[in-house]
Protein backbone atom coordinates (compact mmCIF):
# COMPACT_ATOMS: atom_id res chain seq x y z
CA UNK A 1 0.00 0.00 0.00
CA UNK A 2 1.24 3.44 -0.83
CA UNK A 3 1.90 5.79 2.27
CA UNK A 4 -0.42 8.87 2.48
CA UNK A 5 0.56 11.48 -0.17
CA UNK A 6 1.91 14.74 1.03
CA UNK A 7 1.48 18.14 -0.53
CA UNK A 8 3.29 21.46 -0.41
CA UNK A 9 0.79 24.54 -0.74
CA UNK A 10 1.25 26.66 -3.77
CA UNK A 11 1.73 29.63 -1.92
CA UNK A 12 5.11 27.77 -0.54
CA UNK A 13 6.31 26.87 -3.94
CA UNK A 14 8.91 29.34 -4.99
CA UNK A 15 8.90 30.87 -8.48
CA UNK A 16 12.40 30.78 -10.63
CA UNK A 17 12.79 32.35 -13.83
CA UNK A 18 15.82 33.75 -15.94
CA UNK A 19 16.08 35.21 -18.96
CA UNK A 20 14.52 32.96 -22.21
CA UNK A 21 18.73 31.32 -23.51
CA UNK A 22 18.83 29.92 -20.11
CA UNK A 23 15.87 28.15 -20.03
CA UNK A 24 16.55 26.57 -22.87
CA UNK A 25 16.19 22.47 -23.08
CA UNK A 26 17.25 19.68 -25.77
CA UNK A 27 17.43 16.09 -26.27
CA UNK A 28 16.74 13.85 -28.63
CA UNK A 29 14.22 11.70 -27.13
CA UNK A 30 11.72 12.37 -23.35
CA UNK A 31 13.42 11.03 -20.23
CA UNK A 32 10.41 8.81 -19.91
CA UNK A 33 10.32 7.36 -23.00
CA UNK A 34 14.04 6.44 -22.66
CA UNK A 35 13.38 4.91 -19.08
CA UNK A 36 10.29 3.07 -20.28
CA UNK A 37 12.58 1.22 -22.96
CA UNK A 38 15.05 0.45 -20.26
CA UNK A 39 12.75 -1.03 -18.28
CA UNK A 40 11.02 -3.14 -21.44
CA UNK A 41 14.83 -4.28 -22.11
CA UNK A 42 15.82 -4.97 -18.61
CA UNK A 43 12.20 -6.27 -17.06
CA UNK A 44 13.52 -5.87 -13.32
CA UNK A 45 12.85 -7.73 -10.45
CA UNK A 46 13.43 -4.81 -7.65
CA UNK A 47 13.10 -1.24 -8.92
CA UNK A 48 14.26 1.91 -6.84
CA UNK A 49 13.47 5.26 -7.04
CA UNK A 50 14.99 8.30 -5.65
CA UNK A 51 12.94 11.31 -6.38
CA UNK A 52 9.44 10.92 -6.79
CA UNK A 53 7.72 13.66 -6.80
CA UNK A 54 4.28 13.22 -9.03
CA UNK A 55 5.02 9.89 -9.36
CA UNK A 56 5.11 9.50 -13.44
CA UNK A 57 8.21 7.82 -13.57
CA UNK A 58 7.69 5.86 -11.03
CA UNK A 59 4.29 4.99 -13.01
CA UNK A 60 6.51 3.33 -15.66
CA UNK A 61 7.69 0.28 -13.62
CA UNK A 62 6.20 -3.31 -13.42
CA UNK A 63 8.62 -4.58 -11.09
CA UNK A 64 7.53 -7.34 -7.96
CA UNK A 65 9.45 -5.20 -6.15
CA UNK A 66 8.92 -1.54 -7.00
CA UNK A 67 10.12 1.24 -4.01
CA UNK A 68 9.58 5.31 -4.37
CA UNK A 69 11.75 7.39 -1.92
CA UNK A 70 10.87 10.84 -1.86
CA UNK A 71 10.56 13.22 1.63
CA UNK A 72 7.54 15.15 -0.14
CA UNK A 73 5.67 13.01 -2.56
CA UNK A 74 2.78 14.91 -4.75
CA UNK A 75 1.55 12.05 -6.27
CA UNK A 76 -0.75 13.06 -9.31
CA UNK A 77 -0.55 9.76 -11.49
CA UNK A 78 -2.40 6.29 -10.03
CA UNK A 79 0.64 3.47 -9.33
CA UNK A 80 0.50 -0.33 -9.23
CA UNK A 81 -0.39 -1.59 -6.24
CA UNK A 82 3.08 -3.72 -5.72
CA UNK A 83 4.49 0.03 -5.72
CA UNK A 84 5.45 1.54 -2.20
CA UNK A 85 6.34 5.45 -1.74
CA UNK A 86 8.38 6.22 1.33
CA UNK A 87 8.03 9.95 2.29
CA UNK A 88 11.10 10.38 3.72
CA UNK A 89 15.34 11.27 2.30
CA UNK A 90 17.12 8.41 0.73
CA UNK A 91 19.84 9.08 3.24
CA UNK A 92 16.92 8.20 5.98
CA UNK A 93 15.95 5.17 3.72
CA UNK A 94 19.06 4.00 3.33
CA UNK A 95 19.94 3.99 7.20
CA UNK A 96 17.12 2.76 8.67
CA UNK A 97 14.74 0.63 6.05
CA UNK A 98 16.47 -0.40 3.28
CA UNK A 99 18.08 -3.73 4.58
CA UNK A 100 14.40 -4.74 5.59
CA UNK A 101 12.82 -3.63 2.44
CA UNK A 102 15.41 -4.89 -0.26
CA UNK A 103 15.52 -8.67 0.30
CA UNK A 104 16.54 -8.58 -3.35
CA UNK A 105 19.43 -7.31 -5.25
CA UNK A 106 18.36 -3.67 -7.23
CA UNK A 107 17.93 -4.39 -10.56
CA UNK A 108 17.17 -0.79 -12.26
CA UNK A 109 17.54 1.87 -10.20
CA UNK A 110 16.99 5.56 -10.64
CA UNK A 111 18.45 8.71 -9.11
CA UNK A 112 16.72 12.06 -9.33
CA UNK A 113 17.16 13.46 -6.06
CA UNK A 114 18.26 17.07 -4.77
CA UNK A 115 20.34 18.56 -7.35
CA UNK A 116 23.74 18.73 -5.82
CA UNK A 117 26.67 16.67 -6.19
CA UNK A 118 26.81 15.33 -2.99
CA UNK A 119 23.51 14.16 -3.10
CA UNK A 120 23.54 12.07 -6.20
CA UNK A 121 27.36 10.70 -5.11
CA UNK A 122 25.49 9.54 -1.51
CA UNK A 123 22.75 7.91 -3.27
CA UNK A 124 24.50 6.39 -5.82
CA UNK A 125 27.04 5.25 -3.30
CA UNK A 126 23.98 3.88 -1.46
CA UNK A 127 22.12 2.33 -4.54
CA UNK A 128 25.37 0.47 -5.60
CA UNK A 129 25.86 -1.51 -2.02
CA UNK A 130 22.52 -2.73 -2.62
CA UNK A 131 22.29 -3.55 -6.55
CA UNK A 132 23.20 -6.66 -8.25
CA UNK A 133 25.72 -6.87 -9.79
CA UNK A 134 24.63 -7.15 -12.80
CA UNK A 135 22.15 -3.75 -12.45
CA UNK A 136 21.70 -0.52 -13.57
CA UNK A 137 21.85 2.63 -12.30
CA UNK A 138 20.36 5.43 -14.28
CA UNK A 139 20.87 9.46 -13.00
CA UNK A 140 19.21 12.07 -13.96
CA UNK A 141 20.34 16.05 -14.54
CA UNK A 142 23.72 15.33 -15.91
CA UNK A 143 23.37 17.54 -18.99
CA UNK A 144 22.78 20.81 -18.26
CA UNK A 145 21.32 23.08 -20.97
CA UNK A 146 22.82 26.28 -20.19
CA UNK A 147 25.61 27.39 -17.18
CA UNK A 148 23.12 29.06 -15.12
CA UNK A 149 20.94 25.69 -15.03
CA UNK A 150 24.25 24.35 -13.25
CA UNK A 151 24.16 26.68 -10.20
CA UNK A 152 24.15 25.12 -6.98
CA UNK A 153 21.86 27.89 -5.63
CA UNK A 154 18.76 27.72 -7.45
CA UNK A 155 18.36 30.61 -10.47
CA UNK A 156 16.43 29.70 -12.72
CA UNK A 157 13.33 27.33 -13.61
CA UNK A 158 15.33 24.63 -15.77
CA UNK A 159 17.77 23.41 -12.57
CA UNK A 160 20.55 20.72 -12.69
CA UNK A 161 22.41 22.20 -9.98
CA UNK A 162 26.26 20.44 -10.29
CA UNK A 163 24.84 16.79 -10.90
CA UNK A 164 27.02 16.79 -13.53
CA UNK A 165 30.18 16.73 -11.31
CA UNK A 166 29.45 12.52 -10.90
CA UNK A 167 30.45 12.19 -14.22
CA UNK A 168 33.93 12.93 -13.88
CA UNK A 169 33.96 11.79 -10.46
CA UNK A 170 33.35 8.17 -11.60
CA UNK A 171 35.62 8.52 -14.54
CA UNK A 172 38.30 9.34 -12.12
CA UNK A 173 37.70 7.10 -9.09
CA UNK A 174 35.71 4.42 -10.46
CA UNK A 175 37.24 3.60 -13.75
CA UNK A 176 36.34 0.27 -14.61
CA UNK A 177 32.40 1.49 -14.16
CA UNK A 178 30.61 1.55 -17.94
CA UNK A 179 29.21 4.79 -18.26
CA UNK A 180 27.06 5.62 -20.90
CA UNK A 181 25.41 9.28 -21.73
CA UNK A 182 22.05 9.46 -23.47
CA UNK A 183 21.13 12.91 -24.91
CA UNK A 184 17.92 12.65 -23.32
CA UNK A 185 15.39 15.63 -23.10
CA UNK A 186 15.45 17.97 -20.94
CA UNK A 187 19.07 16.95 -19.09
CA UNK A 188 20.24 14.05 -20.26
CA UNK A 189 20.37 10.66 -18.69
CA UNK A 190 23.72 9.19 -17.35
CA UNK A 191 23.25 4.70 -17.33
CA UNK A 192 26.09 3.04 -15.34
CA UNK A 193 26.58 -0.54 -15.49
CA UNK A 194 29.42 -2.63 -14.20
CA UNK A 195 28.54 -2.26 -10.55
CA UNK A 196 30.42 -3.74 -7.74
CA UNK A 197 28.61 -3.75 -4.32
CA UNK A 198 31.26 -4.73 -2.16
CA UNK A 199 33.49 -1.80 -3.82
CA UNK A 200 34.08 1.46 -1.07
CA UNK A 201 36.49 3.32 -2.88
CA UNK A 202 33.99 6.35 -2.58
CA UNK A 203 33.10 5.96 0.71
CA UNK A 204 36.56 5.39 1.94
CA UNK A 205 37.37 8.96 -0.28
CA UNK A 206 33.55 10.34 0.50
CA UNK A 207 34.66 14.00 2.28
CA UNK A 208 38.20 14.05 0.10
CA UNK A 209 35.71 13.54 -2.86
CA UNK A 210 32.64 16.45 -2.01
CA UNK A 211 35.56 18.95 -0.74
CA UNK A 212 37.22 18.44 -4.63
CA UNK A 213 34.11 18.47 -6.16
CA UNK A 214 31.01 19.81 -4.75
CA UNK A 215 33.28 23.03 -3.26
CA UNK A 216 34.86 23.96 -6.57
CA UNK A 217 33.09 26.50 -8.63
CA UNK A 218 33.80 25.30 -11.74
CA UNK A 219 30.81 25.38 -14.17
CA UNK A 220 30.28 22.71 -17.02
CA UNK A 221 32.30 22.69 -19.73
CA UNK A 222 31.56 22.99 -23.44
CA UNK A 223 32.05 18.94 -23.26
CA UNK A 224 28.99 18.95 -20.91
CA UNK A 225 27.05 21.85 -22.54
CA UNK A 226 27.70 20.19 -26.07
CA UNK A 227 26.64 17.58 -24.96
CA UNK A 228 29.97 15.33 -26.06
CA UNK A 229 29.72 11.57 -26.24
CA UNK A 230 26.41 11.45 -25.52
CA UNK A 231 23.89 8.74 -27.49
CA UNK A 232 20.83 8.84 -29.26
CA UNK A 233 18.67 7.18 -26.55
CA UNK A 234 16.57 6.33 -29.77
CA UNK A 235 19.23 4.10 -31.23
CA UNK A 236 18.39 0.10 -29.98
CA UNK A 237 22.18 0.19 -30.42
CA UNK A 238 23.17 1.54 -27.03
CA UNK A 239 20.61 -1.14 -25.22
CA UNK A 240 23.30 -3.63 -26.16
CA UNK A 241 25.82 -2.06 -23.96
CA UNK A 242 23.08 -2.52 -21.13
CA UNK A 243 24.47 -6.57 -21.00
CA UNK A 244 27.79 -6.65 -20.85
Amino acid sequence: MNEPKRTVPTSAIPVYRAAPEAEVVRGAQFYRDTLRAIHARRQPRVYLEIGVRHGFSLALADAPITLGIDPLPELRTQLAGNVRVLAQTSDAFFADAAAALLTQPIDLAFIDGMHLFEFALRDFMNVERFASPRGVVVLDDVFPNHPLQAARERQSGVWTGDVWKILPCLRKYRPELSLILLDASPTGLLVVTGLDPANTVLADRYTAIVREFAADAAMPGDDILARQGARDPQDERWFELLDC
